[in-house]
C-alpha cells in the first residue's frame, strides 16, 4: 500500500469524480476525493460544514473531537460526520496519519419531494446517515478493501462510470451500517489515556511562553487541585514533574545557542528565576546549565 504513491499519482483522476451522479431515485454531489498524508503533526480548527464528511484512517492516528467528545482514531477505524455538526482534528508528528476524506451531499431526483423519497430508494437509505452517532468505528464492513480497489482501479485507467460505481457502492455499505442495528464501536483508550492525551496535547503547543498550570486545569474544566490528583493517580507523577520535563527539554535546545544569556534561556522555557531553573537543571542533568553549555559548545566562560 503506497498511499505518497496513489496521492501524487491519482489526485487528477479523483478530483474528475467529484461531480454530480444520479442513482437510482437520487443525485450524488461529490464534493471531494483526498488523499491524505500528514506527517508534520498539527490542528484543524473546529468548524461545521453542510456535507457529509468520512475519514478512514489507514495508518498513524488522529484525534477528532465531536462537539465536545474528544475521539482517537487509529489504523482500520472510521468516522462519519453529518452535515451541520462541529468537529475538530488534531495530528501527531510521532505517529503521521494516512488516510481517505469523503466529503459528499445528496437529494432526491428532481420532481419527487425529501419526505416522499426518505422510506425508499437509495435516497432513503442515504438519509439514515443523517443520524449517525459521533465516535470512532472499527471497520467490520469491508471499506478497506473496497478503498484499495478503488485506488488500484483509478490507477489501472479504469473508466470514470467504473469508479463511480465503486463509488456507490460505498456509500451502499455505509449506509446499511445503521440499519444492521449494530456499530463496531472502537475501543476507546479509557479515562486515564483520554485525560493524559489532553494534558499531552496542552504540552505538545508549547512554544516558550510560560506552561500555566492554572490554564491547563482550566482548559479541561476543572480545578487545578482535581486534575493535579488525577494526573498523579494516572502516571505516577506529577503537573509540575512533567511540566518541569518539558521546560527543561527546551532549556537544553537553547542552552545550545550561545548568543543568549543563561537568564534569557530561563525565562525563554517558563522558569520564573534563575535560581529555580539551575537547581532543577543540576538536579535532572547532574550538572548546571553553565556546565552543561560548556560541555555542549566548549565555552570556557558562563554566560549569566
Amino acid at each position: 500500500m503506497d498511499v505518497k504513491k496513489w496521492r501524487q499519482e491519482l489526485s487528477s483522476v479523483l478530483n474528475g469524480l467529484c461531480r454530480e451522479i444520479r442513482v437510482d431515485d437520487s443525485v450524488i454531489d461529490w464534493v471531494d476525493i483526498v488523499i491524505e498524508q500528514n506527517g508534520g503533526g498539527g490542528r484543524c480548527p473546529a468548524h461545521a460544514h453542510t456535507w457529509y464528511e468520512f475519514n478512514y484512517v489507514l495508518s498513524g492516528r488522529m484525534q477528532t473531537r465531536f462537539m465536545d467528545k474528544d475521539v482517537m482514531v487509529r489504523e482500520g477505524e472510521f468516522f462519519l460526520i453529518p452535515p451541520g455538526m462541529t468537529h475538530s482534528h488534531v495530528y501527531y508528528r510521532d505517529d503521521p496519519h494516512e488516510g481517505v476524506c469523503f466529503r459528499w451531499r445528496f437529494r432526491p431526483l428532481a420532481g419527487e419531494s425529501p419526505e416522499a423519497a426518505a422510506g425508499q430508494g437509495l435516497f432513503g437509505r442515504l438519509s439514515r446517515l443523517k443520524d449517525w452517532p459521533p465516535g470512532a468505528y472499527r471497520d467490520d464492513y469491508g471499506i478497506r478493501p473496497l478503498l484499495i480497489q478503488l485506488f488500484h482501479e483509478a490507477g489501472a485507467g479504469r473508466t470514470p462510470l467504473f469508479l463511480q460505481l465503486l463509488l456507490v457502492q460505498f456509500l451502499e455499505i455505509l449506509a446499511s451500517i445503521p440499519g444492521t442495528g449494530r456499530l463496531s464501536v472502537a475501543e476507546p483508550g479509557g479515562t486515564k489515556d483520554a485525560l493524559v492525551r489532553k494534558v499531552e496535547i496542552y504540552l505538545e503547543d508549547f512554544r516558550g511562553d510560560r506552561l500555566n498550570v492554572e490554564e491547563l486545569a482550566a482548559s479541561l474544566h476543572m480545578s487545578y487541585g482535581h486534575l493535579s490528583r488525577l494526573y498523579k493517580q494516572k502516571t505516577g507523577r506529577t503537573l509540575i514533574e512533567e511540566m518541569n520535563r518539558i521546560r527543561l527539554a527546551k532549556a537544553c535546545e537553547l542552552l545550545l545557542k550561545p548568543e543568549l544569556l543563561i537568564k534569557e534561556v530561563a525565562e525563554q522555557s517558563g522558569f520564573p528565576d534563575i535560581y529555580y531553573f539551575s537547581k532543577a537543571f543540576k538536579k535532572t542533568h547532574g550538572l548546571s546549565p553553565q556546565a552543561y553549555r560548556k560541555r555542549h559548545l566548549g565555552r570556557e566562560e558562563p554566560r549569566l
